[in-house]
C-alpha cells in the first residue's frame, strides 16, 4: 500500500486554489478544458488508490463562465440529488439509478460558477465520521495510507487534500465539514442554519444539516459563501458580505479543552488547540481558558435523535429514498441503530425538548459573553481505518463515538456557525485542527478571524 498520495505535480494546475484557477482562466493564461482535463487525469491516477470520488462525467455539464469560480470543476457530496449522477447516499441498499433532476441547493452551489463533473463518497447516509463502505470500500487519508480522511464528507477531504480538485462539497450534520477538514489539513465552515435555500432536515423535530466546502484557503472558503449567498441572501441572518481581509477588532476567546462528559482530549489534539489559544493571545486577542460549558447528556440526546434518523432510514427507505431500496444490504451499525431505536424510544421528547431548547439557550448566554469558542474539532487523532469499519458492532461503535465525536455536535443542535482550521498534527503526521465557533450568524467574524491566523503563517497542511 501507498505512503501518501499527492497530485499537485500532475498538469497544469499546480496547487491553485478555485479562486486562482478562475483567475487564470479570466485572463486566458489557460483554458477551462485544459483544467478540466487535468482534473480528469489527477482522478484517473489517484482515485484507485484514494477511492474518494465515487462517480464520475466529464462531459455532462456545460463549463460556465460566470461566477467567482467560473471554470472550476467540482464533485458534490453522494447525498444529494444531482441530475445525471446516481445518488447511492454511500450504501449497497440504494440502486445506483441516474437522477432526473437537481435537489433544489445546487443552484445554489452552482451559482459560484463550478460545475459538477462527480459525486465523491460518504459515510453510509453520512451516520458515521469516517468513509468506510460496503458499497465504496475505505477512502484513503492521502497524508497517510492506512487512516481516516475524517467523515461523513470524507470523500471531499480527500480530493482537495491529494490536490484532485481545490474544493470540494460538503454537508454537515453532526461535524461532517469540520471533521474531514481536521483529519485532512483543510478549512471546513458549517454556516448557520438558514443560509441554505434547502436544508434535508427541514422538516424533521431537529435542523442539523448545512451545506457547505472543504478548501485550502480561507480566500476560497469566504468566495464560495459570498456567491451563494448573493444566490439566496437568508431572511433571518445578518449577510455575510465579501470578507477580503482580517478585522482590526480584537475578540474574546472562550478555550476549552474537555468533552462535555468532562474527559479532556488526547494530548496530541490538547497541545494543538492551547497553541492555538497562544497564538491568539500573541495577536491581541484576550483568551481566557474554561472548562466545558456544555452538560453531559448532549452526546446521548444526539445520539437518540440519530437513531429516529437511522430507524426512518431503514424502515421507510422505499418512501424517501427510492423504491429499490433494500435494507437487508445496508451496514450493520445502520441496522442495529435503527432496530436499538425501540430501545431508546422513551428518551426521544426528553432528548429533542434538550437540543431545542435547553442547549440553545445555554449556547446563546455564552456567546453573549464570549465572541469566539475555541475548541478541539474531534477529541483524538486520526483513527486507522477499521476504527469505524463496516463490522464494527453498535455498542463499540458508540463508545467510539463518544469518546471522538464529542465537541461538533453543538453547533448542529443550535444552529450556530464554526470553522475547523489546519494548526497542528498529531505526533504520528497526520493533521489536526482545531474548531472557532461562534452566535448564530457569526461567519464574517469567523472568516476575519481565519483569514488573520493564514496570513500569520500558522496553518499547516
Amino acid at each position: 500500500m501507498k505512503k501518501e498520495l499527492s497530485v499537485f505535480d500532475i498538469g497544469i494546475l499546480g496547487d491553485l486554489d478555485a479562486t486562482g484557477i478562475a483567475e487564470k482562466i479570466r485572463q486566458k493564461e489557460f483554458t477551462a478544458q485544459e483544467v478540466l482535463d487535468c482534473v480528469k487525469k489527477r482522478v484517473e491516477i489517484s482515485n484507485p488508490d484514494l477511492k474518494a470520488a465515487v462517480s464520475s462525467n466529464y462531459e455532462l455539464n456545460k463549463i460556465k463562465t460566470e461566477g467567482v469560480f467560473a471554470g472550476v470543476p467540482m464533485f458534490i457530496k453522494d447525498l444529494i440529488n444531482v441530475k445525471g449522477f446516481p445518488n447511492r447516499m454511500g450504501s449497497a441498499a440504494i440502486p445506483d439509478n441516474i437522477q432526473k433532476k437537481d435537489d433544489k441547493v445546487i443552484a445554489q452551489i452552482l451559482a459560484t460558477g463550478c460545475h459538477v463533473v462527480g459525486k465523491s463518497a460518504t459515510s453510509e447516509y453520512g451516520f458515521l465520521p469516517s468513509c468506510e463502505t460496503y458499497v465504496n470500500g475505505a477512502t484513503q487519508n492521502p497524508h497517510k495510507f492506512g487512516y481516516s480522511t475524517g467523515g461523513s464528507s470524507g470523500g471531499a477531504g480527500a480530493l482537495v487534500a491529494a490536490g484532485v480538485v481545490p474544493i470540494a462539497h460538503t454537508m454537515d450534520g453532526g461535524g461532517s465539514t469540520r471533521i474531514p477538514a481536521s483529519c485532512c489539513g483543510l478549512i471546513g465552515l458549517k454556516p448557520s442554519r438558514g443560509r441554505d435555500i434547502e436544508s434535508p432536515t427541514k422538516k424533521l423535530p431537529l435542523d442539523i444539516v448545512n451545506h457547505g466546502i472543504v478548501s485550502r484557503t480561507v480566500r476560497d472558503t469566504a468566495n464560495y459563501y459570498h456567491a451563494t449567498e448573493r444566490f439566496y441572501k437568508a431572511p433571518k441572518l445578518p449577510e455575510i458580505g465579501l470578507v477580503q481581509n482580517p478585522s482590526k477588532k480584537r475578540l474574546k476567546i472562550a478555550v476549552f479543552t474537555q468533552a462535555p462528559t468532562g474527559i479532556e482530549c488526547h494530548d496530541d489534539v490538547k497541545e494543538v488547540v492551547l497553541n492555538a489559544g497562544k497564538i491568539c493571545k500573541n495577536l491581541g486577542h484576550e483568551v481566557e481558558y474554561i472548562s466545558n460549558p456544555f452538560s453531559d447528556p448532549v452526546v446521548l440526546d444526539f445520539l437518540t435523535y440519530y437513531s429516529m434518523l437511522a430507524w426512518g432510514t431503514n424502515n421507510l427507505g422505499k418512501i424517501i429514498n427510492n423504491k429499490g431500496f433494500k435494507k437487508k444490504k445496508g451496514e450493520l451499525f445502520t441496522r442495529e441503530l435503527s432496530a436499538y431505536f425501540s430501545k431508546l424510544a422513551f428518551l426521544y421528547p426528553g432528548a429533542i425538548k434538550r437540543l431545542k431548547k435547553q442547549v440553545p439557550k445555554e449556547y446563546k448566554k455564552l456567546t453573549n459573553k464570549y465572541d469566539i469558542l475555541l475548541s478541539p474539532t474531534l477529541a483524538a487523532p486520526v483513527p486507522e481505518i477499521g476504527y469505524f469499519g463496516t463490522e464494527v458492532t453498535l455498542f463499540s461503535m458508540v463508545m467510539r463515538l463518544n469518546n471522538y465525536v464529542s465537541y461538533t455536535t453543538i453547533q448542529n443542535a443550535t444552529g450556530s456557525p464554526a470553522i475547523t482550521l489546519p494548526m497542528g498534527r498529531c505526533k504520528n503526521g497526520l493533521p489536526i485542527g482545531p474548531q472557532f465557533a461562534t452566535k448564530i450568524g457569526g461567519e464574517k467574524m469567523l472568516l476575519e478571524l481565519a483569514f488573520e491566523l493564514e496570513e500569520s503563517g500558522v496553518f499547516v497542511m
